[in-house]
């Protein structure tokens, strides 16, 4: 059968052979000054490359992954062109009892949980991690002092007494990983890149361009856009300027700004954050209306950035509209499940329920008042949520079939109230998660939202390998240009996000930000000690020697 290559390169390949077998025959002048083995390498060094040309230009007709239509998870490419370096300041030897979360059952004495990483001198740590208080005599607006609010039935605040315990005189130690040297040290050691980074940074000079004249931000953002660029049939099915001016706040937030000092969106936040007071119910509520289904998204979303904003800055006009959209939340549980969904009283989702679950944790971190007994009710919640009778996978309403993506939240919000890094549910979950990530085919950036957070708590080969994915993804499909829409991430291009055309392209860029903030956004969860391993397809493990959990309370 006649070879079916090119003529033109069985030419080539012979017509070299025959030069080589001639020379080699009747050798030519020069080769007096030229040893034997030096002629042999330049004639078989110029047919190699002659044939690597060859190679090369019949690859280049193949379709770039990241150019191209539909791509894997994010991109095959897992490497990228500034390799993170690890080197960053050790750990501290100080640690904490709980997790910096919302720990409700004591910790493992072999698993210790840290505080964080070295600070800068005018730093220093909160005794009690996840509870900083300000001292006594540190009050906020009308005499309430940080942290310490009674709430009564009717939805007012009073103050009551505390202990003189100090927290740090410039930063709440739990958001302390978002500016100064430990920021540095934490995107060097936990996985960051300067293109990931970069990608953080331009990403929120989208989001400020896009900013509302009345300081608040719209999904559907397009008359505020302040150049040419941006698509025009770039719409959205969904409707909250409430959620809007959440999703944009918090990427600003988690990069460090501050409103009440000097910087670059000072001005972009302060507007943003008197936006979401000046529309607050007087029982606490921020959502404003738009879409039926965004209510409970859009407070819990709106709630994290007053929390995370009051924590970060010590404002204390913040306190009591941040206090009370927690204590909103609180009141809005389903008494009958511990859960939330799209109205009071209705049975909940897990989807819904993991945005109050960050929303709370939140609260407690910037010192707020969040009941135990709303905490021990979640557990309530993710027990009926659960799809397995060992709590690995979890479904998006109780009774229901397991999903990758309610089971990533899920195991979150587990991490979030308690449950230890060596936790045989805890190990398999992660393990089922990340090998769905790396199989799946779907661009999901709110699965990739709550995966990433959890295997980065989980450290470990697992949060390698996805680590770099996501990032170099991530940063490799960032608009770039000089247009309008530069810094943005686009909700169908170039493969359409799973819920991009109901969130649209402000909600995946937000999305996409504070995926790329995970080092350094919150701090690690977990003491980093023997990487955990976990071979998906493995055995559920029985649960004889589970950490015993709180009980749920009855309602």
């Amino acid at each position: 059968m006649r070879s079916s290559r090119a003529p033109w390169r069985r030419r080539i390949r012979v017509g070299g052979r025959r030069v080589v077998r001639s020379l080699d025959r009747r050798a030519p002048g020069w080769d007096k000054w030229l040893p034997t083995w030096g002629v042999s390498l330049a004639l078989h060094g110029s047919l190699l490359l002659i044939l690597a040309l060859i190679v090369l230009n019949s690859e280049r007709t193949e379709p770039s992954d990241i150019i191209g239509g539909r791509f894997g998870q994010l991109t095959e490419d897992l490497t990228s062109l500034f390799p993170a370096d690890r080197a960053g300041d050790p750990f501290t030897n100080d640690s904490s009892d709980q997790t910096p979360s919302l720990s409700l059952e004591p910790a493992d004495s072999s698993e210790l949980t840290i505080s964080q990483p070295k600070l800068p001198e005018n730093v220093r740590y909160a005794p009690e991690l996840a509870s900083p208080n300000l001292p006594p005599n540190a009050v906020g607006v009308g005499g309430l002092p940080r942290g310490n609010f009674a709430i009564l039935d009717t939805g007012a605040l009073k103050p009551v007494a505390i202990s003189g315990r100090e927290i740090a005189d410039d930063l709440t130690a739990p958001f302390s990983g978002r500016s100064g040297p430990t920021k540095a040290a934490l995107v060097r050691r936990e996985g960051g890149t300067v293109k990931s980074e970069a990608a953080v940074l331009v990403g929120l000079e989208w989001l400020a361009r896009h900013q509302k004249g009345d300081g608040g931000w719209s999904l559907n953002y397009h008359p505020a856009c302040a150049g040419a660029g941006c698509p025009i049939d770039d719409s959205t099915m969904m409707e909250s300027d409430t959620a809007a001016t959440g999703l944009a706040l918090l990427p600003l937030l988690g990069a460090g700004h501050l409103h009440n000092k000097d910087g670059k969106y000072q001005s972009t936040l302060k507007r943003g954050l008197q936006w979401l007071t000046d529309r607050q119910g007087k029982d606490g509520e921020l959502w404003v209306g738009g879409g039926r289904t965004t209510r409970f998204y859009s407070h819990a979303i709106a709630t994290m950035a007053l929390c995370e904003a009051y924590g970060l800055s010590n404002d204390e006009k913040l306190g009591i509209p941040a206090q009370r959209a927690i204590h909103w939340i609180v009141r809005m549980q389903g008494a009958s499940d511990g859960g939330w969904r799209y109205f009071a009283d209705e049975a909940g989702d897990t989807s819904v329920f993991g945005w109050q679950i960050m929303a709370l944790r939140c609260g407690k971190l910037a010192g707020l008042n969040v009941p135990k007994k709303a905490l021990a009710r979640c557990v309530q919640y993710l027990d009926y949520a659960s799809a397995d009778p060992n709590k690995v996978t979890y479904s998006y309403m109780p009774g229901r079939r397991s999903s990758p993506i309610m089971t990533a939240e899920a195991l979150l919000s587990r991490q979030i109230l308690g449950w230890q890094k060596k936790h045989p549910s805890l190990i398999k979950g992660v393990a089922l998660v990340a090998s769905d990530l790396n199989e799946s085919t779907d661009r999901n950036i709110y699965y990739w939202y709550y995966a990433t957070q959890l295997l980065h708590n989980m450290r470990g080969p697992l949060w390698d390998l996805w680590n770099v994915k996501v990032r170099d993804g991530l940063v490799g499909i960032q608009i770039k240009g000089e247009g309008c829409d530069r810094g943005s991430w686009s909700p169908v291009e170039p493969q359409p996000d799973k819920w991009g055309d109901v969130g649209g392209r402000l909600y995946v860029t937000s999305m996409s930000i504070l995926t790329l903030e995970v080092y350094y956004r919150y701090l690690p969860m977990y003491r980093e000690d023997t990487p955990v391993e976990a071979k998906p397809g493995s055995p559920i493990p029985t649960m004889e020697n589970e950490p015993r959990v709180a009980e749920p309370v009855k309602p």
